[in-house]
């Protein structure tokens, strides 16, 4: 008993492509430049446009050096977490944000 298929289903065999898509190929000679991306420099942003660059980067923010003065010293350090008060360092060291008097991402962030 064979059960025919609704013509929806049926395919002309004069329809059938006999090229493979192999025949075919597409190119572009045109070369593409890439575009450097300037961002606005960091003395001009405030600490807490730093501190977002930082936290809200694609990677994570422990990966960033950073060099903060605060209270006369300086320290090369990476960050951990941030709170609304203060940052907390790998180094497990709370610098409250009123102490800071300088901040800056020692490598530029992509």
């Amino acid at each position: 008993m064979a059960k025919n298929l609704p013509p929806i289903f049926k395919i002309d065999s004069d329809k059938i492509p006999t090229a493979h898509n192999s025949n075919y190929y597409y190119s572009k000679d045109n070369h593409i430049e890439k575009i450097i991306k300037k961002d606005m420099p960091t003395e001009t942003l405030s600490l807490k446009d730093k501190l977002d660059r930082v936290f809200n980067t694609r990677g994570y923010s422990f990966n960033i050096p950073v060099r903060i003065t605060f209270a006369g010293k300086t320290i090369d350090t990476y960050l951990a977490t941030r709170t609304n008060t203060s940052i907390i360092t790998l180094d497990n060291e709370s610098i409250p944000l009123s102490m800071i008097t300088s901040f800056e991402i020692k490598d530029p962030i992509d």
